[in-house]
């Protein structure tokens, strides 16, 4: 049997409509590497990152969705088991802004109660085509405020991420 080679494992899910770079947000931090070319997701994808924190070493298993409706029934299976879901829309798109709602929706439906929510602002080097104000997406509702960082001394896992945006 293969030895443990971290502390903790985080399922992360990056969730939000076709397009907005979820999956260059997964590669920028997975691999520091950044891809102009825009290829749709098929299903579903995911990266392995182990990072260090507090001396523990933390196990990252980062889902990458498909934003297309065609995949729904395959991706929704995925936020079972997640403990935090990245919530991303690209600040260029309106439309990818106002889906923010029907995401919301899905990961009430789908997500464990108790998941932490994390809504992301992309394509912030696109500023100059910028159509969701960053007030906007700061003032979006995705969980009632939690006064508590990562807590990962107890082994227990995440007991609160507080929300950044855009």
């Amino acid at each position: 049997m293969a030895k443990k080679t971290y502390d903790l494992l985080f399922k992360l899910l990056l969730i939000g409509d076709s397009g907005v770079g979820k999956t260059c947000v997964l590669f920028r931090f997975s691999d520091d590497a950044f891809n102009t070319t825009f290829i749709s997701t098929i299903g579903i994808d995911f990266k392995i990152k182990t990072v260090e924190l507090q001396g523990k070493k933390i196990k990252l298993q980062i889902w990458d969705t498909a934003g297309q409706e065609r995949f729904h029934t395959i991706t929704t299976s995925y936020y079972r088991g997640a403990m935090g879901i990245m919530l991303v829309y690209d600040i260029t798109n309106g439309k990818s802004f106002e889906n923010i709602s029907k995401w919301l929706r899905n990961i009430d439906e789908h997500a464990n109660e108790d998941v932490e929510r994390m809504l992301l602002g992309n394509k912030c080097d696109m500023d100059d085509k910028r159509v969701v104000p960053k007030g906007k997406g700061e003032q979006t509702p995705v969980k009632e405020p939690n006064s508590e960082n990562v807590d990962i001394s107890s082994g227990g896992g995440v007991t609160g991420w507080k929300s950044k945006c855009c």
